[in-house]
């Protein structure tokens, strides 16, 4: 048996996408065949999605030209933006000021056009245990609203207010 003829008369009006090779780095489209000189698409592998169709047939694509065909392209990395100092997410290291620390404030406040490629973490905490572990002043740290100390810090101002029993000798 033979794959079932498909047929189309405007772009983009296909049900299914097929790959094009021949013309640049190749793609994948749901236009009619008769637009890439083909006749029909019988024997041509198709796949229910754009993406699926780059993957199966151009995934070797370094540039990702296949990719950069659809509607809505994905890109490499996640972008992220803020306006308002505090207001991202997400924690990402800034190196050249300083010792440098974490921030979650707009990138271009520290020089960035985006965050775009760059190693972001869920908290302060964890992007300066990533980024700047190697800091011996504890600098990325001590920048956050609360910073970890050494160790436990108790004070009490009042007899019992302590939540901690110690001994007292003498």
């Amino acid at each position: 048996t033979q794959a079932p003829t498909v047929t189309a008369t405007e772009g983009g009006t296909m049900t299914v996408f097929y790959p094009v090779y021949g013309e640049g780095e190749g793609f994948c489209t749901n236009d009619p065949p008769a637009d890439h000189g083909l006749s029909s698409l019988n024997g041509i592998s198709t796949s229910a999605t754009h993406a699926e169709c780059c993957n199966k047939h151009f995934s070797w694509q370094k540039s990702g030209f296949c990719f950069s065909q659809m509607a809505n392209p994905p890109t490499q990395a996640p972008t992220v933006t803020a306006t308002e100092a505090g207001t991202l997410t997400v924690f990402y290291p800034v190196y050249g000021e300083g010792e440098g620390f974490c921030a979650n404030d707009p990138p271009t406040d520290h020089g960035l056009s985006s965050l775009n490629g760059i190693v972001t973490s869920a908290t302060n905490a964890e992007c300066c245990t990533k980024h700047f572990s190697w800091q011996k002043s504890g600098f990325c740290f001590s920048q956050m609203a609360n910073p970890p100390t050494q160790a436990p810090t108790v004070t009490a101002t009042e007899a019992g207010t302590l939540t901690v029993f110690y001994p007292v000798y003498g």
